[in-house]
């Protein structure tokens, strides 16, 4: 199969849609995570124990559950697959996290080192391409405590959390 401009145009829109939700997330910018979806779009995990939520309400379990101790994450997409029908679209993409948490003890740092696969199902909205439903199929996923110099967490808040890199956003 030949793809035209129009393909290659819709997989970049697609691919801005999917990397929205990834960096929204990971550096707290919520206003560019919520451009990764439409209003009424859905995120199941059953891997990880969340059933079918609306992602408005995932937002909200991130923010209650992980901002008080989260010191960053990153969530990186490689292996991108497109099936289209029209206006409609399916990826598959595979995703290796890695989040990071303060604990109790002084200079121990919780870590999830994670992989899978996101699962979205697209729509071409006026807005572009949004994800209307996601679904993580976790792979394999390891948690440890590991050991951090103080200066080490406060330069990744300072530099990384809670910092808007994005112009005019």
């Amino acid at each position: 199969m030949s793809l035209t401009i129009d393909d290659l145009i819709a997989r970049e829109e697609i691919r801005d849609a999917l990397n929205a939700y990834s960096q929204g997330l990971d550096q707290r910018n919520w206003k560019l995570f919520d451009r990764a979806f439409t209003p009424e779009a859905t995120f199941t995990a059953p891997g990880e124990g969340i059933e079918e939520i609306s992602v408005q309400g995932l937002k909200s379990r991130l923010q209650e559950n992980n901002d008080g101790d989260r010191i960053s994450g990153q969530h990186l997409l490689s292996n991108i697959h497109f099936e289209f029908d029209g206006d409609t679209a399916r990826t598959i993409s595979e995703v290796t996290w890695v989040t990071q948490q303060t604990m109790d003890k002084p200079n121990m740092v919780f870590q999830v080192i994670a992989g899978g696969m996101y699962v979205d199902d697209l729509i071409k909205t006026s807005e572009g391409w949004r994800i209307a439903k996601r679904t993580l199929v976790t792979k394999h996923k390891r948690t440890e405590g590991v050991y951090y110099p103080q200066s080490r967490i406060d330069g990744i808040r300072k530099h990384a959390l809670n910092t808007n890199w994005f112009l005019g956003s």
